[in-house]
């Protein structure tokens, strides 16, 4: 058995990143229920027309979701 010696391989890791805790812990925690609420609807409801206007709510949601948590 033959071992290579002088090759070693360097594993890289993904850098994280590091976030800041939310100025307003109670808004965050309040814009996840809206979010999970908004989900449950969009799987309950019948028309295209609806699935469209929750979308888009959700999406503002998340917006906001990311604007608080980053700021």
């Amino acid at each position: 058995m033959s071992l290579q010696r002088g090759k070693e391989k360097t594993v890289k890791f993904p850098k994280g990143k590091l976030l800041k805790f939310p100025q307003q812990p109670e808004e965050v925690k309040e814009l996840l229920k809206l979010e999970i609420l908004l989900q449950q609807e969009l799987s309950r409801v019948d028309t295209f027309d609806e699935r469209v206007a929750i979308r888009k709510e959700l999406r503002q949601l998340k917006g906001e979701l990311h604007e608080k948590i980053n700021g």
